[in-house]
């Protein structure tokens, strides 16, 4: 060989060697960290790990919701091949009666495992572990689920849960995934912030086809604090089961810790199975009855004769009358030529402020609601808390307070005399909700204090650890003499001993409160409300305390539909608070 035939080869020998050298240079040195990333992915699957939710409780410790343990079949397909697919489809058709093509079709794309069978039962545990070698890619998940054990009890207190919107993700950030769950409604919702744990975190090594060959780190996750509730459960019972004894297919009920505004028992009639939401969501859906809609905190109707109460402080505080100044009552009351009738066409007689509550006599109201005005009748309502946003911990609604400047702007026609006469008996415009008029119950019970409503009465730790404690909080304050709160109470107390709420009297307890009968549609006088639709019939209320002389608890009732407080929505309260004393919870409070 020559010297130059030499110099050439070994010329070109050492340009591929530097052309090799300098491309490993290029892969392990200066792209080493990308390629050692991905000849990781090929065998690594790093896979989160859902924390459980933090417990609900009642005020004694009894469970209201929990999470358990539930195994799902789950399926990482993206690195499985066509032929490996089109087996697995097979396979899965075949043992579990899944369509992956379907499964695959309403998941596009996702990072995260697809979910193919949720809630295994033991004996598909058992089947997926006896042909796990015929199922490339499919593995079993431990998740948490969501238990209500008391179905329907307390539904619209606690909620439910379901899976994250877009936005839900958002505001949690790295707290959730898209598989975890979150609040939708009540306390779950409210209180997410305080129920969601920490996400854990598990990278384990796969085989070719997903198998997992070991488990190389594993962060565990955290699960969320817990909460105890104000309510108590045997009370909650006690008053739902009252409501569906009584045969009214709508209504809702709030019963309150009078020295403390802890909320005992809340109720809305008809509920729903937070554990069937989701398979049950287009008959709720449908349900005229909107079994979703929480009729305690957010539903509206006019405060009807209710409105009374506050009312009668109104006309003792501005000295419109003495309490012992009558009113002639004959039936009606005259405002230029048009004719407003009380309730009992044939009259009272001479009423006093205590009579007037006593009878619920409209003449009464007609006359000093006339004389105060509407001006002051609202702002004495917005005192007691009508028409003010609630501090309470599930969402509601303000009630609505009308105003001529409102009516000006909304109908274009300005407030009559008749208006304020309509007022002055809770008629109208104006819309009050149950948990406002137990509110303002409650004022009147304590000489003007309305403390802070409130479910919630302990946060805790996993372990147990109290973590925050509630305390009693003053809401509201309507500064005034004592004797104008005892006057009224007294009046109150007539009004169940022997007027318009005789059927809330017991011998058990010493009650007293107001009814109430909300007018839904304009009827001529003398036509039979029984022959009425269901719907357009007359709304029932009634709102009290007891006992009378050191009252612990203020009780709401709304009958939707109800026709008349005091023959309807007046001997639930009787029935609830009978069986509360004779069970004797009443000395645990």
């Amino acid at each position: 060989m020559s010297r130059r035939v030499f110099l050439l080869l070994l010329s070109g020998l050492t340009a591929i060697f530097m052309l090799i050298a300098g491309r490993l240079f290029q892969v392990q040195v200066l792209r080493g960290e990308r390629y050692r990333e991905l000849s990781k992915r090929n065998y690594l699957r790093v896979r989160k790990l859902y924390p459980p939710r933090g417990d609900i409780y009642d005020r004694r410790g009894e469970k209201l919701t929990y999470d358990e343990p539930r195994y799902v079949l789950s399926l990482d397909y993206h690195r499985l091949g066509k032929e490996e697919l089109e087996t697995l489809k097979r396979n899965l058709k075949a043992l579990f009666n899944v369509d992956l093509e379907k499964v695959i079709r309403e998941n596009p794309g996702g990072v995260e495992p697809v979910r193919i069978r949720e809630d295994l039962s033991q004996e598909e545990l058992s089947l997926f572990y006896a042909n796990s070698y015929r199922l490339p890619g499919v593995f079993v998940e431990v998740v948490p689920k969501r238990v209500y054990p008391h179905g329907k009890r307390l539904c619209h207190v606690i909620g439910y849960v379901g899976y994250p919107s877009k936005k839900e993700l958002e505001k949690f950030g790295e707290r959730i995934a898209p598989r975890s769950f979150v609040g939708k409604l009540g306390i779950e919702r409210s209180m997410d912030h305080v129920l969601l744990g920490q996400l854990g975190r598990e990278e384990v090594m796969v085989n070719a086809v997903g198998k997992i060959l070991k488990t190389l780190k594993r962060e565990e996750p955290v699960k969320g604090n817990s909460l105890v509730l104000t309510i108590d459960l045997r009370m909650q019972k006690i008053v739902e089961d009252v409501f569906y004894e009584s045969g009214q297919p709508a209504g809702a009920v709030v019963l309150m810790n009078a020295k403390t505004g802890e909320i005992l028992a809340l109720a809305s009639i008809p509920g729903y199975d937070p554990n069937r939401v989701y398979k049950d969501w287009k008959k709720l859906r449908k349900n005229k009855l909107k079994p979703m809609f929480n009729r305690a905190t957010s539903g509206r109707y006019p405060p009807a004769s209710v409105l009374k109460v506050p009312i009668s402080y109104a006309i003792l505080e501005t000295k419109t009358a003495s309490p012992w100044e009558r009113v002639l009552c004959t039936g009606s009351f005259f405002l230029g030529n048009r004719r407003f009738f009380c309730w009992n066409v044939y009259g009272h007689g001479q009423m006093n402020i205590i009579k007037a509550l006593e009878e619920s006599g409209d003449v009464y109201y007609y006359t000093y609601g006339y004389e105060i005005g509407p001006s002051t009748i609202i702002r004495y309502a917005r005192k007691f808390g009508y028409g003010e946003r609630i501090p309470v911990e599930i969402p509601t609604k303000r009630g609505f307070l009308p105003t001529p400047e409102w009516k000006r702007r909304r109908f274009g026609q300005p407030w009559y005399d008749g208006d304020t006469v309509n007022l002055s008996i809770g008629q109208g415009y104006m819309l009050s909700t149950l948990l406002e008029q137990t509110l303002m119950m409650m004022g009147i019970v304590n000489n003007g204090v309305i403390y802070r409503p409130t479910l919630l009465r302990e946060i805790r730790d996993p372990s147990g650890k109290v973590l925050w404690k509630n305390r009693r909080k003053v809401w509201k304050v309507v500064k005034g003499r004592q004797e104008y709160f005892a006057i009224i109470r007294r009046g109150l107390r007539e009004a169940v001993r022997r007027g318009t709420g005789a059927r809330a009297f017991s011998t058990i307890v010493d009650m007293a409160g107001k009814t109430g009968t909300a007018q839904v549609a304009f009827i001529r006088r003398g036509k039979k409300k029984k022959k009425l639709p269901w719907r357009l019939r007359d709304h029932a209320w009634f709102v009290g305390f007891a006992p009378y002389r050191d009252p612990l608890f203020v009780i709401g009732v709304l009958v939707e539909h109800g026709e008349s407080g005091g023959r309807t929505a007046a001997p639930i309260a009787r029935k609830i608070m009978e069986r509360i004393y004779i069970e004797g919870l009443n000395r645990e409070i």
